[in-house]
Order: structure tokens, then sequence, then C-alpha cells
């Protein structure tokens, strides 16, 4: 396996899913407050349906990325980032998302989840500008 074009790639995800997040953070979950609460738990569980079909491949593919690049190149930092974020969705994002759906957008639940969203954001930021200095060589 051609090691640049590997780490081109995983750049490439890298960006794209810390990108993704700046924006979740920054305009979705605090737009939910704004949601009215009749309705809510149908229009959080579509958004959560659409945005797993752009979130959930960038997932994937960062995951086997990294993984690659830990095989080819024994680059482990990435991956550790990549599982500590993995961690952090299953352990604290996931549930707020199950509360605020069940208790609507004036729920603590949304801060909590702004909360555990700003730690991903700011590891998979960590995570795309390390790709990028590992990449630029």
């Amino acid at each position: 396996m051609d090691l640049r074009l590997l780490q081109s790639g995983v750049v490439c995800v890298d960006v794209a899913m810390a990108a993704v997040s700046w924006l979740i953070l920054l305009c979705t979950y605090p737009d939910f407050a704004r949601w009215r609460a009749e309705g809510f738990a149908a229009h959080h569980e579509a958004y959560t349906r659409r945005v797993g079909w752009v979130v959930g491949p960038l997932l994937l593919a960062q995951l086997a990325g990294h993984v690659g690049l830990a095989f080819v190149a024994g680059s482990y930092v990435g991956l550790l980032l990549v599982l500590v974020c993995w961690a952090l969705t299953a352990g604290w994002s996931v549930p707020c998302h199950r509360r605020l759906q069940q208790e609507g957008p004036a729920s603590p639940a949304l801060a909590d989840l702004i909360r555990s969203h700003f730690w991903r954001t700011i590891l998979w930021s960590v995570v795309a500008v390390l790709s990028f200095v590992r990449a630029a060589g």
C-alpha cells in the first residue's frame, strides 16, 4: 500500500469529519433550542437518521484509515484519538440524544449534548491537524 496515498486519503476524511463536527456544534445543535416542542421527537429522529448518512461513512472511513496507518506506518496517535471520539459518542453523546428525543428541546440534555460535542469537535480537529502535518512530511 502506498503510504502517501493512504495519508492523503486520511487527511481528506479527517478534515471532512472536523468540518462537519464544527457545523453541527456551531449551527445545528444550538438551533435545536429554537425547534418547537410539538413534533420535536419526529424532527429530531429524522435529523439523526439523515445526518447518519453523512457522518456514518466518514466515521467508518476515518477509523479504517487510522487502522491502516497504524499497521502500515506504526502511527497510533490518530487511531487512539479517533477511538476516544467513538467512546465519547457512545458513552456521552448518544445518551444525550436519547434524552433529548424523549424530553424535547427544553431538556437539559441539549446543553449536555453541546458540551459532549464540543469535546468531540476539539478532538476531531486535533486529529485533522495531526494528519495534515504528518502528510505534509
